[in-house]
């Protein structure tokens, strides 16, 4: 998805953009903070996962924390890390998409192998 639009003032991650044209978030905050920004999210979704796990094994329970809302943190972590994902994937610069999807597609079949499945069992 592509977009274009002029903002007068915009602030996001700790930079404030005046009248400038933007095509996305890489464009507003740059490249090196799109990097960091994927790696907080990817963080943010690792502790709400493990917390999840804790949960669903009835080990080391969150005190205060709703199985909903344990589960709520979960998807929006997810979607952060799926925005930021396809934001950083304009990268071109540096991500090579081609290289990514080649690289799943090893990953899945592989996965499948040591689960002893068929190579096309299932798709990511």
């Amino acid at each position: 998805m592509s977009y274009t639009t002029t903002i007068s003032i915009l602030f996001a991650g700790g930079i404030t953009l005046a009248d400038k044209e933007i095509t996305g978030l890489v464009d507003a905050i740059g490249t090196p903070a799109m990097f960091e920004m994927m790696a907080e999210e990817a963080t943010e979704l690792s502790y709400a996962c493990l917390k999840f796990a804790r949960y669903l094994r009835g080990e080391n329970l969150v005190h205060g924390k709703t199985k909903e809302e344990m589960l709520a943190n979960v998807h929006e972590e997810m979607a952060d890390v799926y925005v930021t994902l396809r934001e950083l994937r304009k990268v071109t610069e540096y991500i090579d998409n081609v290289k990514i999807c080649d690289t799943m597609d090893e990953k899945r079949k592989r996965m499948a192998r040591r689960l002893g499945l068929k190579e096309d069992s299932f798709i990511f």
